[in-house]
């Protein structure tokens, strides 16, 4: 009658000690399917990896960019020997996010960014411009924010604000990177324009580009505006047919008009072409832009660079009322300093 009962607990027993050898070996087999199944996600591109296994369970915790990410991560996990199953929990990351602005009399640099090394660059780039005292640094660091290649060029943004008169700043939200508060004129509001869309484009962000910025003038030195006027009706300034090149006599007349701003040192100057190819407007905006640039060169021999804004409008803006010397597609405004 002894017998069954002994080969009962000795049954018992035998289980019993498989399980605690099971219960012993189990952080090391978790800990192997872990370490495997890491490095078979190595390359994914999942953003921040953790691995939990519970046996032959595993969870797969992280941020991705894309959709596929996931599938291609949960597909290799599940092929790793000794999982059994896949909890597939990994989330799409958002894209950084930046602000930069005046809030009041300081500058506000705000948002979210994907490592410590792309928020301290940020702030560097903002802190060169206005003074590391004028700036606070709100930003965080988001391990759920997404790294993509053109992190390296929001320096780049914040720093072309330094040619900017006035309070203008900047908001990157949802693909959106919108202009935002205000400077002295039209002008310099549409070069910054083009400028943050060139280095956008450069980068292919894919950014929709929002001009929000106020204009608050400032008022025009028209004694100085007068004058070039009186200058251009007697020696305009032409190109070489539909081309950049000057003629001859319009660097004359160029120079004229430097001769004549050296009197007026509390100034800055704005240049502004038109130019008309008769065809695709980009192609009368690139002629504009490079013949605005042909002036500022031959302008600035005899005017610092820093004071001298050119832009070219293709054929889209009609002559400004308060421009000087209207010839042959190219104004001088003369502005105050703010």
């Amino acid at each position: 009658m002894r017998e069954p009962s002994v080969i009962l607990m000795g049954v018992a027993l035998l289980l019993l000690l498989g399980a605690v050898c099971f219960a012993l070996e189990l952080p090391r087999i978790e800990a192997a399917i872990e370490a495997s199944t890491a490095a078979a996600l190595a390359d994914v591109g999942v953003r921040g990896l953790r691995i939990e296994s519970d046996g032959r369970d595993v969870t797969l915790n992280g941020t991705i960019a894309f959709a596929e990410i996931g599938v291609e991560a949960a597909r290799r996990a599940a092929d790793e020997p000794g999982v059994r199953s896949v909890d597939n929990r990994l989330v799409m990351a958002g894209e950084p996010s930046f602000e930069f602005g005046l809030d009041g009399d300081i500058w506000l640099l705000a948002g979210r960014l994907p490592t410590p090394e792309s928020r301290q660059e940020l702030f560097d780039a903002a802190a060169a411009i206005m003074g590391q005292g004028n700036v606070i640094d709100e930003t965080e660091v988001d391990a759920a924010v997404t790294e993509p290649p053109w992190i390296p060029t929001l320096p780049r943004l914040i720093q072309l604000l330094r040619q900017v008169d006035g309070g203008p700043g900047l908001r990157l939200r949802d693909g959106t990177l919108s202009l935002t508060g205000h400077t002295s004129s039209e002008g310099m509001r549409d070069r910054l324009e083009f400028d943050v869309g060139a280095i956008a484009e450069a980068a292919e962000t894919g950014w929709t580009i929002a001009n929000e910025m106020a204009v608050a003038p400032v008022a025009v030195n028209r004694v100085a505006q007068n004058r070039i006027r009186r200058l251009l009706g007697e020696q305009p300034i032409a190109f070489q047919g539909r081309t950049d090149a000057l003629t001859g006599d319009a660097r004359a007349a160029i120079a004229g008009i430097g001769e004549l701003l050296d009197a007026f040192s509390d100034t800055r100057i704005e240049i502004l072409v038109r130019a008309d190819t008769g065809g695709d407007s980009e192609d009368g905006r690139r002629l504009s832009m490079a013949q605005a640039e042909s002036i500022r060169e031959v302008l600035s021999a005899s005017v610092h660079p820093d004071r001298l804004l050119a832009f070219g409008y293709g054929s889209d803006r009609p002559a400004d009322e308060d421009g000087a010397g209207e010839s042959q597609g190219v104004e001088f405004r003369v502005l105050h300093r703010p």
